[in-house]
């Protein structure tokens, strides 16, 4: 935010924003699941790889990284939502332990994440930081894309 020349004042305006935005998107992706769980979800990875791939590139363009920025913020209020859904309505007979599991996974995944996205900036800076996240959840949108049900 500070390369792309928004202001000090108005970044805390912007985290306010994104945190109401993701919290709206989370209750209008409600409604979506309801009729289509697989692309609500699509559309959620897709929306998220936007920002990641164009945050570097138009840095020079703030308006285009508020832009951005909020886009991240309706990914990110559904995507959880949608993750979370699909895996509730797996039938199970351990249906507590799976819950468990999901939990557990979601947290390392974000550790990893972390780790991982914390190596590459320091060894080939925050462009391909979010390039590399960008690969990673276009690839998952892909997989997702070739499977024919959600189960």
């Amino acid at each position: 935010m500070h390369e792309a020349g928004i202001p000090t004042a108005a970044v805390t305006l912007l985290l306010l924003a994104y945190g109401a935005i993701g919290f709206v998107s989370n209750l209008v992706a409600a409604r979506f699941l309801e009729n289509n769980l697989k692309a609500t979800l699509f559309v959620s990875k897709i929306s998220l790889a936007i920002p990641f791939l164009f945050l570097p590139v138009l840095v020079i363009f703030s308006k285009f990284e508020t832009v951005l920025i909020l886009l991240w913020a309706v990914a990110w209020g559904a995507l959880p939502l949608c993750l979370n859904t699909w895996h509730r309505n797996i039938e199970t007979e351990h249906s507590e332990a799976a819950a468990a599991m999901f939990t557990f996974t979601a947290q390392v995944a974000i550790a990893v994440g972390s780790s991982l996205g914390g190596a590459v900036v320091d060894h080939f800076g925050l462009k391909a930081n979010f390039w590399m996240s960008a690969l990673i959840v276009l690839l998952s949108a892909f997989y997702l894309a070739r499977h024919r049900k959600m189960e």
